[in-house]
Parts: structure tokens; sequence; C-alpha cells
């Protein structure tokens, strides 16, 4: 038993001395989250402007699709040589 309490009594002194250096890891200061945001910020706007095109050439066959025949527009007479 006393071996018990004497190894708790050094592993209870141990992680009191750890503690320090653990808590002491937290307040170191880092600016880059500025960067980092900024360029995520970009790459996301780079994606989105790549499906810009996706979007509207989708609308257009929708649209093809269930906008029916419609008119065809007026026939032109063509002048042949």
């Amino acid at each position: 038993m006393k071996r018990i309490v004497q190894n708790g009594l050094l592993a209870t002194a141990f992680l009191l001395t750890a503690m320090p250096a653990v808590a002491a890891t937290g307040t170191r200061t880092d600016n880059s989250m500025t960067l980092v945001y900024l360029f995520l910020g970009v790459c996301g706007l780079i994606i989105f402007l790549q499906m810009i095109p996706v979007f509207a050439l989708g609308f257009g066959m929708i649209k093809g699709i269930f906008g029916g025949k419609g008119s065809e527009g007026k026939s032109v007479a063509v002048k042949q040589r």
C-alpha cells in the first residue's frame, strides 16, 4: 500500500510540473489566420466564377427542353446567283 501511495504522489508531482508547460503553448500568437482566410476566399471565388457558365448552360438547356417549340421565325427569300 505504501508503494502505491508513493507512486501516486510521484505521478501527481510530475503532472503538476507538466501543467505550466502545457498551458504555456497556448500563449503564442499567430497572425497568419487572416492570410489563410484570404487565400481560401480567393479559391472560393475562383470556383464560383468557373461555375457561372455551367449554370448558364444548364438554364439554357432546361429552357430549351421545357420552353416548347415556339415560332421558328420568318422565312426570308434568298437571292441565288
